[in-house]
């Protein structure tokens, strides 16, 4: 009887720790979010503000790059992705004189011969939409000699009470590439407007 008793006890015991322990985890994992939350509310927003002397993007544009990654990544099988080094890019504010820095880089997307260059730009531009990287341009282009599509994405700050900046941190390429065969079933061909 007494090693039912105390087996029961142990249990209890063991019971017991495991939610300790996820009380814990939740707690470190709540202070970790109020941390990173707190961080990026410290941030200035507003390039008006003329109390800062320096404005660092870097975080912002990161994120616009892993955002851009994963759209792109969705497309990995039919797509081949070449993506050049970031670039930190430093200006100066002309209203404040406060100095501004971001990163930006060039990505080349190679597509089948099947995929219309100007469609696979309208696609990521479509599952882009509802994130914090923006539009800025798109044009036809060239990229090493070949035909290309531009697509010119970045990230929007604050310039006053009612306007915003644009800063640039993905160029994006759009070229065939002739070894790829995989034809993309989800971009189809544009219809000539009539």
């Amino acid at each position: 009887m007494q090693e039912l008793q105390d087996s029961r006890q142990t249990s209890r015991g063991g019971a017991g720790i495991f939610i300790l322990f996820i009380v814990v985890l939740l707690l470190i994992a709540g202070a970790a979010g109020m941390f990173y939350g707190s961080r990026i509310q410290e941030k200035p927003k507003d390039l008006t503000d003329t109390s800062v002397k320096s404005f660092d993007l870097i975080e912002e544009s990161k994120i616009a790059h892993r955002v851009l990654d994963e759209v792109l990544l969705m497309k990995r099988e039919n797509w081949q992705l070449r993506d050049s080094e970031r670039h930190a890019h430093k200006d100066v504010l002309e209203s404040t004189g406060a100095d501004i820095v971001w990163t930006d880089r060039e990505i080349a997307v190679g597509v089948p011969v099947t995929t219309e260059l100007e469609g696979a730009a309208r696609w990521v531009r479509q599952h882009l939409k509802g994130t914090d990287v923006k539009f800025i341009s798109e044009k036809k282009s060239e990229w090493h000699g070949m035909d290309a599509y531009q697509l010119v994405l970045g990230i929007a700050v604050q310039s006053g009470k009612d306007s915003e900046k644009n800063f640039i941190t993905d160029t994006v390429y759009f070229f065939h590439h002739g070894n790829l065969t995989n034809r993309d079933r989800d971009i189809p061909r544009q219809e000539a407007s009539r």
